[in-house]
């Protein structure tokens, strides 16, 4: 049967037959299984995305063949999800792509998996195949062995990993890999990171032009009409953008547009970083205050994305638009807060800081589970999902260092109780879910999904310095020991690198020491969170609020406002001057 599968992945599309009525999808359910058993059938997994366009085109072509759909209703029960709805499955099959078709036995066993858009002629052979040889695909557990002594990455495991993403570097273009072209949170932030002028990085210079040769690159990505982000390019110059409009793009851009500017002071990444902002503002808004999900490429089957967006204001408001898949999803939302927080932070715009806490607020009020977590369609602890907990506590850490409102510091901590408690997977590292009771074949394995255990080993890390919890540590590095075997297998995760030195060191750490209504303390505020870095402890004490939360320094009495800036229990004299507050952030963190 492999040889066949193999031979039959090599066919090429043929035109597509008449239509027929949409094929009768059923509902994912794990007791699907017990049926596929009782009826002596496979099941047939269709993953799909509302801003798929090649799974528009399966659905319109393959899935209304009718000899097709005979086929399917004799030996398999047919299932289509929404990736978007359903993170568990996403990410399990994440790397495949959408669509994506996932065929299983009655055991939960992977008898077939293919990625991307599979023509009728060709579908047609693959069922038939399957059908006559049902042997489950070679396992691939793809776990990695944990070392349960190890506490960071090896200088020499350091340096592979920079290896490894410098050789990805495409020195014409800006970018990473061979393929497409698209902005990964992570991997920017490590190489704007590496660039800045601090002791600790070596050759800073290279790294500053990857980050602007390839934050230049990406700008062609943005909707120069309507804001956005593209999803990415297929051409390695940026010039083929793929029209949809997803949030964790759009999230992971105006981060590295943020930091670059923070960074350089270049206003064309402040640009960026508005033009971006603007479209959540303007398209992405739900009348209640919560975000949408995305937005796909094509106005329709017969208008795609190249052609609607060369269009004019006027002339795309005039006619059919792509659609925006409205649902409010607590991860895709907590993406959003974040976003606008860390714009706000360097421009002052009320306008983001109140959407990003309208949105906050409505997600805690109608997302938020019993158990604690967030659902990622609705407040049930069935649909709690590591990436929305995740997502809104990473929301709380932003908006407390926006506002300096410790009911934000709060929630995070509370949040990251939930990851520790709920998430965390005793082999290693932290898992969407904890697969359901009586679960089959590969979903009765835990799936863990690589950026979310980053930045999961990265917030608890922050809140273990912001809140003195050391659960929070030791959990930090139990998820830093998953990512030191995912590195040692050569998996370049520049998520790791930051993690690693994130781990290894205490942050920048700003204190501002005034009331709140003092004005004179509040532009001491505004100057400390534009400190270029995520990985930062601001805090304002005001004395009236009682002490701080983790109240490890004692700041003197002073007759005016001041901020200091503090490490290991030890603080500098204090300034008065907001162009002040960056230069003793750097003494301390410049070490």
């Amino acid at each position: 049967m492999r040889r066949l599968l193999a031979l039959l992945l090599l066919v090429f599309a043929l035109p597509a037959r008449a239509e027929t009525p949409a094929l009768p999808w059923a509902k994912w359910d794990p007791a699907l299984f017990d049926l596929a058993a009782r009826e002596d059938k496979y099941i047939l997994l269709h993953m799909a995305a509302v801003w798929c366009h090649w799974c528009h085109v399966m659905e319109r072509t393959t899935y209304r063949d009718p000899a097709i759909q005979q086929r399917i209703a004799e030996k398999f029960i047919a299932v289509r999800v929404d990736q978007d709805s359903d993170p568990a499955l996403s990410y399990r099959y994440e790397n495949w792509g959408w669509p994506a078709t996932i065929m299983l036995d009655k055991d939960g066993n992977e008898i077939f998996k293919r990625r991307g858009y599979i023509p009728p002629e060709l579908f047609t052979k693959l069922l038939a195949a399957v059908i006559e040889d049902p042997s489950a695909l070679p396992a691939y557990t793809g776990v990695a062995a944990v070392d349960p002594n190890a506490v960071a990455l090896s200088a020499e495991r350091r340096a592979r990993t920079e290896d490894l993403l410098l050789k990805n570097y495409d020195k014409a273009n800006g970018g990473f890999g061979d393929t497409h072209r698209f902005i990964h949170g992570d991997t920017l932030e490590w190489v704007l990171e590496r660039g800045r002028d601090l002791q600790r990085n070596a050759e800073p210079e290279a790294w500053r032009e990857m980050s602007a040769r390839t934050l230049a690159g990406a700008r062609r990505l943005i909707d120069p009409v309507w804001g956005g982000m593209f999803q990415y390019s297929d051409k390695l110059d940026w010039s083929g953008p793929h029209y949809e409009k997803l949030l964790n793009i759009q999230r992971d851009a105006v981060r590295a547009y943020v930091l670059a500017y923070q960074i350089s002071g270049d206003p064309a990444d402040l640009s960026a970083a508005r033009d971006i902002a603007r479209w959540l503002m303007d398209f992405m808004r739900a009348p209640n205050g919560a975000f949408y999900t995305s937005q796909d490429a094509d106005a329709g089957p017969t208008l795609h994305g190249d052609v609607f967006y060369a269009r004019t204001d006027s002339e795309r408001r005039a006619g059919p638009q792509p659609p925006i898949d409205r649902n409010a999803y607590a991860r895709e939302n907590g993406w959003a807060i974040a976003s606008l927080a860390a714009l706000y932070d360097v421009t002052g715009d009320p306008a983001l800081i109140d959407a990003a806490t309208r949105a906050f607020d409505w997600i805690v009020a109608n997302r938020r589970a019993p158990s604690g977590g967030f659902g990622h369609a609705r407040a049930s602890d069935d649909d709690t999902h590591l990436g929305d907990t995740l997502s809104m506590a990473e929301a709380a850490i932003a908006l407390y260092r926006s506002s300096a409102e410790r009911r934000y510091l709060g929630v995070a901590i509370e949040l990251g109780e939930v990851i520790v408690r709920d998430h965390r997977d005793p082999s290693g590292g932290f898992m969407v879910c904890a697969p359901e009771p009586g679960a089959k074949g590969v979903l009765a394995k835990p799936v863990k999904q690589v950026d979310e255990n980053v930045a999961s080993v990265r917030l608890l890390n922050l809140l273990a310095r912001a809140a003195a919890r050391p659960i929070f540590k030791e959990a930090a590095e139990h998820g830093m020991r998953y990512l030191i075997a995912l590195a040692e297998e050569d998996l370049i995760v520049p998520g790791a690198l930051l993690a690693d030195r994130e781990l290894s060191r205490e942050p920048a750490h700003i204190t501002i020491v005034g009331a709140k209504d003092d004005p004179a303390a509040r532009a001491l505020y505004e100057a400390a969170r534009t400190y270029p870095t995520r990985y930062f402890r601001i805090e304002w004490l005001d004395r009236r609020e009682g002490p701080l939360p983790a109240a490890d320094v004692e700041y003197p009495e002073l007759p005016k406002a001041a901020a200091f800036a503090c490490a290991n229990g030890a603080c500098s004299i204090p300034v008065f001057a907001p162009e002040d507050v960056h230069r003793i952030a750097v003494k301390v963190d410049d070490r």
